[in-house]
């Protein structure tokens, strides 16, 4: 293999400056070995009328590539119930707020942002690419980048979510079939994807256990949106969409109005107007991930609120080994990889007054069962780093891409 290093290409359905995710942990670390393009899905914005692409360079050897079209708050609307129609989402209520979203993979701009993305990659000498992609919306890019190598990481079952594109299982059927590496975020997602290429790898997503750490700093300071909340504060951060538990999170509120229930995170794809309002429900919005170990330090108790649906049959979230960093108890309905690979440590429980009492058992544990927990969360740490799972991942990616170039002489 060429000593330059290799390219990779990731093309991604989430944004860069996106809620921060296992694409990001992976590509911010694969960077140190590769020259990373992360091309995201198109942007439609608020804003003067125009449209652009540029590359700009977010972190040291990894570029993104963004597509972006701005125009009035009329032609947004637009924009927005056209993107809907394509989907099967026209009931959706845009947010009155909302100034930017996705035109997503497949829509009518596809064209451009592939010209354009091949019109960059042409500007750059020509080393051993490696395609890396997160969604089957982007298969075309597996015939326009002409990589050497094509890797699907399977982070989501994207094809059980809400408003997922039409054809999406077709696409995912063939990705499948073409990738030369594929992997897998969690148990789940593993078993389901072996039954069409029982070679998947599985890699669980793993933490940065230093950063989330900082929460046990007693010299970091908590927000001040959270600072002067009534305790305890029962807290969540992440995308809060069809995956979370609305009833759930009502209920329990009303149950304990005496409590503060904090919910970090942008809402994607459900209605606002559907959101429990209550005064100890508090939505804070999407925060730097820089910033999360200050609100971290403030939760007595860490929750995942998920609801048990198809959406979350095969999810594994990250956020449980972020919880876990800064040695929150946790509190999790029953979502199967949470069971599978947390079960000894993670407090679960389904239905509202199951929750509330799970909730209160983890603020009333006692020291020798606190330091027990602890300890089993010590171990999985230390065997869950991204920098861990990317040394593996890597190793896999050089192996595979060297036997290739060399039999191609």
């Amino acid at each position: 293999m060429d000593d330059a290093q290799p390219d990779l290409i990731c093309v991604s359905h989430l944004w860069w400056d996106s809620v921060w995710q296992r694409p990001h942990q992976l590509l911010s670390r694969l960077a140190r070995h590769y020259r990373v393009l992360w091309i995201e899905e198109p942007h439609i914005e608020v804003g003067p009328p125009g449209d652009g692409f540029v590359v700009v360079e977010e972190r040291p050897n990894l570029s993104v590539a963004r597509l972006v079209y701005r125009g009035d708050r009329a032609t947004f609307r637009r924009w927005f119930d056209e993107k809907l129609a394509r989907i099967g989402g026209a009931g959706l209520v845009m947010p009155g707020d909302l100034r930017e979203t996705s035109l997503l993979f497949g829509s009518p701009v596809q064209a451009r942002l592939e010209r354009d993305v091949l019109a960059s990659l042409a500007s750059r000498s020509r080393r051993p690419r490696v395609l890396w992609l997160y969604t089957p919306t982007a298969l075309s890019f597996v015939d326009l980048v002409e990589p050497d190598l094509v890797v699907y990481d399977v982070m989501d079952d994207l094809a059980a979510f809400k408003l997922a594109p039409p054809g999406i299982l077709e696409q995912r059927a063939e990705l499948l079939s073409r990738a030369d590496l594929v992997f897998a975020g969690g148990p789940s997602l593993h078993e389901a994807t072996r039954s069409d290429r029982p070679d998947a790898h599985l890699f669980p997503s793993g933490v940065e256990q230093d950063h989330f750490a900082r929460a046990l700093e007693a010299g970091l300071p908590i927000p001040a949106e959270v600072r002067a909340l009534p305790r305890p504060i029962v807290g969540f951060f992440g995308v809060i969409d069809e995956r979370i538990d609305l009833h759930l999170l009502e209920r329990a509120a009303v149950a304990r109005p005496d409590w503060s229930w904090v919910l970090i995170g942008p809402v994607v794809k459900i209605d606002e107007a559907l959101l429990p309002r209550l005064p100890n429900i508090h939505y804070l919005g999407q925060q730097d991930y820089r910033t999360l170990p200050a609100y971290l330090k403030a939760f007595d108790v860490a929750m995942m609120p998920f609801a048990l649906n198809e959406a979350t049959r095969s999810i594994s979230p990250t956020k449980t080994l972020e919880y876990m960093a800064a040695h929150r108890p946790i509190v999790s309905t029953g979502v199967r990889d949470v069971v599978s690979l947390y079960g000894e440590v993670v407090w679960i429980a389904d239905g509202p007054e199951a929750f509330v009492a799970t909730v209160q058992s983890a603020l009333d544990e006692g020291a020798l069962k606190r330091e027990r927990r602890l300890e089993r969360e010590r171990d999985l740490l230390r065997r869950s780093s991204w920098d861990r799972i990317v040394d593996g991942m890597d190793a896999l990616v050089r192996a595979r891409l060297g036997r290739t170039l060399a039999e191609r002489g």
